[in-house]
């Protein structure tokens, strides 16, 4: 079980750092367009474009593995605080299948259409340019693997939580 926990905290901690590293790059990209524009006058075209279709979509879907790792996903917990221990790990157990079966099927989903982007070479048509966008198709559904990974060991780690005699009878 300890091999699964360290599985997962690199999992997320990975496409967390991915995430957190797009967020960065998004950054400085917009300071050096903004820097551009008032010195110059004007800046290269595309950061509009490259920020909403590249570095948004890497730091949205990236690090989704890293907020379930933490427990940060939106949650209702109303419920599953006033059931005994027994049943709240149930719960817990089937909102970790509900969230891998979901993320398994969107990757599934994203699969085909990065591959189809990848051959097409999607790109952004700018007026003067363009910007491969293909990329972030790949980091999607890196961001859904990683997130299904993530949601089946918190699975499995539970199961063993739920069925060591530790756990007793709340």
């Amino acid at each position: 079980m300890k091999f699964l926990v360290q599985v997962r905290s690199l999992v997320a901690g990975l496409t967390g750092a991915l995430g957190k590293l797009a967020i960065v790059l998004m950054m400085l990209h917009i300071g050096a367009d903004l820097v551009l524009r008032l010195l110059l006058g004007s800046a290269p075209e595309g950061m509009p474009e490259t920020v909403a279709r590249v570095y948004m979509v890497a730091c949205v879907f990236l690090p989704m593995a890293l907020v379930q790792h933490q427990g940060r996903q939106i949650e209702v917990t109303y419920f599953v605080e006033s059931m005994p221990g027994w049943l709240a790990a149930i719960a817990n157990i089937f909102s970790n299948l509900v969230t891998g079966a979901t993320a398994a099927l969107l990757a599934w989903l994203c699969w085909g259409v990065a591959i189809e982007a990848t051959q097409l070479g999607e790109r952004v048509d700018l007026l003067n340019s363009s910007i491969p966008v293909w990329p972030t198709r790949w980091a999607m559904f890196a961001g859904f693997v990683a997130l299904f990974l993530v949601a089946l060991m918190d699975c499995l780690v539970g199961l063993a939580a739920a069925a060591s005699p530790a756990n007793g009878n709340e």
